[in-house]
């Protein structure tokens, strides 16, 4: 059975799939790498809407919610880190 799609229903199909891939809950603590919220974000879900009301399935990413992040532990802020080499860099010169 072939399902006809208009253009602006792919096009809403395209955009919910890029939310999705961007709104993906990560494996090691189940926030919204974007919006640092708990659980399905509220734009995860509206994603997930738009592929419910067209009876279509998103498309699966391997690896997406980084399960190698499991047991890791923060050490420090990355930015620091770099402030503190650019800071090194400037005095030398």
């Amino acid at each position: 059975m072939t399902v006809y799609l208009s253009a602006e229903a792919r096009s809403e199909l395209r955009e919910a799939q890029r939310q999705l891939d961007r709104h993906t809950d990560l494996s090691n603590d189940g926030r919204c790498p974007v919006c640092g919220l708990e659980g399905p974000c509220p734009l995860r879900r509206a994603a997930l809407r738009v592929f419910g009301r067209y009876s279509w399935l998103p498309a699966r990413r391997p690896g997406a919610t980084r399960p190698q992040l499991i047991g890791l532990r923060r050490v420090g802020v990355r930015s620091e880190w770099f402030g503190d080499q650019a800071v090194e860099q400037s005095s030398d010169a």
